[in-house]
């Protein structure tokens, strides 16, 4: 009987010891097949701000191992989701409102990737506005939130045109980035300029409005649109942010590379049509750069513009706010071509 039970307990201990070898395997691919969740704001309705978009087209998160939920935000949101936890970067936005968090003693945010480097904004008027000091107690209306990249923008486009943002004009706000809104308001006779970027500018022009000044013909340096996240998050998640770099450098093979398939989701993205679409998209093209890396001097821009409200701006370091290990990974890797 003891040996019948002896061998019956050997006969059990293998069919443990072959399950078990089979069990790991398949425990282990179910870990690996669960995407790395994350949440990511978006910040504007913009072709520089639509990677996020051809991300979900093309199913680019799921194939670099990421769960992301985007959420549309602007950046002074943004700023304060990520410093709650609730949010781990911000897709497709501006400096401004991190670098002051950050100077105003915020835990520090750098921007990791960045393709759009110039302030991508023309000033658009009323047709009765022929001269900038035409401006002069009219109202404009920024399309976002006082102190995104676009209220920015146009208080620089107005000091460059000789007028004070703060004395000569009235400047008005919307809780969320969205160009067309600024139309709207336009069309109806309630502000009479705004700052636009491409497709919105053209359709703008056939409405019957003008371009007062294009900011990209200055030639100045501006970090406009990339990825910006806490400094300590990335240290504690470079792989996921790896990851998220590489789905940003797959988007961006998509739109350099294949054209006609862009300009279809950016006519969805943007709610325009094929003309002012690819307008847009070869206007972007000569705009953006091929390899995502931040500059210093954008950032330096940015810290010109916001040291009147933010003294501490006078005297930090633009490269303080850069971080461009994951773009330079990808570089060695020859992801940009």
């Amino acid at each position: 009987m003891r040996s019948l039970l002896t061998a019956r307990f050997s006969s059990l201990s293998i069919l443990a010891v072959c399950l078990s070898l089979f069990s790991f395997p398949f425990a282990s691919s179910e870990v690996v097949a669960q995407n790395i969740k994350i949440t990511a704001g978006q910040a504007g309705i913009t072709v520089g701000a639509s990677f996020f978009f051809i991300a979900r087209k093309e199913n680019l998160y799921a194939k670099n191992g990421l769960d992301v939920n985007v959420i549309p935000t602007n950046t002074a949101n943004a700023v304060q989701a990520m410093l709650s936890g609730s949010m781990q970067l911000c897709t497709g936005c501006g400096a401004a409102a991190f670098v002051t968090a950050t100077l105003e003693g915020a835990s520090p945010f750098v921007v990791v990737s960045s393709w759009v480097n110039v302030l991508p904004y023309t000033v658009m008027v009323h047709k009765d506005i022929k001269r900038p000091e035409d401006l002069k107690g009219k109202t404009g209306q920024i399309g976002s939130p006082f102190g995104t990249i676009p209220d920015i923008a146009l208080r620089f486009a107005l000091a460059k045109l000789g007028l004070d943002p703060e004395k000569d004009v009235k400047l008005v706000q919307i809780p969320r980035p969205d160009p067309a809104h600024i139309l709207a308001q336009m069309e109806r006779g309630d502000v009479q300029f705004g700052p636009l970027t491409p497709p919105f500018d053209k359709i703008a022009q056939k409405r019957g409005f003008h371009p007062l000044i294009s900011l990209p013909d200055l030639g100045i340096p501006w970090q406009n649109n990339g990825e910006w996240l806490q400094r300590a998050y990335l240290q504690k998640n470079r792989d996921t942010m790896l990851r998220f770099a590489r789905v940003v450098a797959d988007s961006m093979k998509v739109y350099y590379g294949q054209k006609e398939k862009t300009i279809t989701y950016l006519m969805e993205f943007l709610g325009s049509n094929r003309e002012d679409t690819e307008n847009a998209y070869e206007t972007y093209i000569k705009w953006g750069d091929r390899i995502p890396k931040p500059r210093a001097e954008g950032i330096q821009t940015t810290l010109d513009a916001i040291q009147k409200k933010t003294p501490k701006a006078a005297t930090a370091d633009p490269a303080s706010f850069i971080d461009t290990s994951l773009v330079d990974q990808l570089v060695r890797e020859g992801y940009f071509k």
